[in-house]
């Protein structure tokens, strides 16, 4: 998450506050420590600052056995937060069915399609289908289902600047599962859902935006749990995260996207020989050097469309293309649309919430009504 100009100003401040006082008493220790002063070699936390929410939403439901619901694939990431009772998770292309208890969190970073239900075989109704004809109870929740055991569910999606072609999201695998304890989540993310629920309910000015900074918080929170729970995972991209020369050429790219950089230009920086690291790169990444170059490029483009007024020229040029037929070509070969007619796409709403009025202590316990 990237800090607020503010922050940053204020951050700076301190900084030159506590070498005000340390040339002023050199004899002495440091008597100040900056929370911003994180350790420049987190590699994890370099790569997950480029993660862009531009828009969330959110929904809670109470299903009753039998009951199934299948969520289109977006390309971007979901997730599924059980609150009581328990479901099975499927998720297209992979095998076999993931068991959910009262306290996990599914994750899914690309956003690929799947299913919930209440037992394996039941059959399963697409969502959108769902909330066409189901209205939302007094509490704005979702009710379905029969008149079997109860299961409860937090769910939500993000709207990623890059969307499906953001290739920090393609180093995970399609589905990764957070599991709770005694019934309740990670203390983390029962943290953060109070949170999300005092900020929907408090009806104040700027609400909104918080929501949205803590929809942030929230993905980058369950991707660093994911990257920590998958960390002896063999898998291509991920791999990477954990070479500490490949995550730095990664963290170069990231951190200059509009740079022109070369194979050569990259294996030098992390003292590698281009053939090396050529060879490295893709084995731990899964693609070469320059399409995942091309990929950060396209992906940081993505974000400029949505966020800034730039003409199509700049950003081609911000994302390191020479003319605007070669972005727009690239552009349109990634996102099968050209950057014009993406940026005039009408984007989710920045906030859409459909949550219980309570407070998500309910949510915490496991408790529902």
């Amino acid at each position: 998450m990237s800090w607020s100009p503010a922050l940053v100003s204020c951050l700076a401040l301190l900084s030159a506050g506590a070498a005000i006082v340390g040339a002023q008493a050199a004899e002495s220790e440091p008597t100040m420590e900056l929370l911003g002063d994180f350790d420049p070699s987190d590699q994890v936390s370099q790569l997950l600052r480029v993660i862009r929410i531009r828009s969330s939403i959110y929904c809670r439901s109470l299903m009753g056995a039998p009951w199934g619901f299948g969520v289109e694939a977006r390309g971007n990431p979901a997730f599924h937060v059980v609150t009581a009772g328990g479901c099975w998770l499927e998720v297209d292309g992979e095998p076999g069915q993931i068991p959910l208890a009262a306290g996990d969190l599914a994750l899914l970073p690309r956003g690929s399609r799947h299913w919930l239900r209440d037992e394996p075989a039941t059959a399963a109704t697409v969502l959108e289908e769902i909330l066409a004809e189901t209205p939302l109870d007094r509490h704005r929740r979702l009710r379905y289902g029969g008149s079997g055991p109860q299961t409860a569910l937090l769910c939500g999606g993000f709207a990623v600047d890059g969307g499906p072609a953001h290739p920090v999201l393609r180093a995970f695998p399609p589905a990764v599962v957070i599991r709770g304890a005694s019934g309740r989540p990670e203390p983390w993310l029962a943290a953060t859902l109070e949170l999300l629920n005092a900020e929907a309910t408090a009806d104040a000015p700027g609400a909104g935006e918080v929501v949205t900074r803590l929809a942030d918080v929230l993905l980058t929170q369950a991707l660093r749990a994911a990257v920590n729970q998958l960390g002896s995972s063999n898998g291509p991209g991920l791999l990477a995260l954990r070479d500490r020369q490949i995550a730095s050429a990664i963290q170069l790219i990231h951190s200059q996207p509009g740079h022109g950089w070369t194979v050569g230009e990259l294996a030098a920086k992390v003292t590698l020989s281009r053939s090396a690291f050529s060879a490295r790169f893709r084995e731990l990444v899964g693609e070469s050097p320059l399409r995942y170059i091309t990929r950060t490029r396209l992906a940081h483009a993505a974000g400029l469309l949505r966020t800034s007024d730039a003409s199509l020229s700049q950003i081609a040029a911000r994302a390191g293309y020479g003319t605007e037929f070669s972005f727009g070509k690239a552009f349109k070969r990634t996102f099968g649309i050209a950057p014009g007619a993406y940026r005039g796409e009408s984007c989710s709403p920045p906030v859409q919430l459909s949550v219980a009025p309570d407070r998500l202590t309910a949510i915490s316990h496991g408790e529902h009504d």
